[in-house]
């Protein structure tokens, strides 16, 4: 999964904005300015 990578996270549709070499990343709710949180690669399923 890349950066804009669209992905599930808690049933919602996020967005990935940044990848850390650590296997987590910065995701943005879509449809929200401000909702951003950092999870692990392994709690995400891609939806491309």
């Amino acid at each position: 999964m890349d950066n804009n990578t669209p992905v599930i996270y808690n049933g919602k549709r996020y967005v990935i904005l940044f990848k850390y070499t650590s296997g987590y990343c910065e995701i943005k709710e879509v449809g929200s300015l401000h909702h951003i949180e950092l999870v692990h690669l392994s709690e995400l399923t891609d939806v491309s």
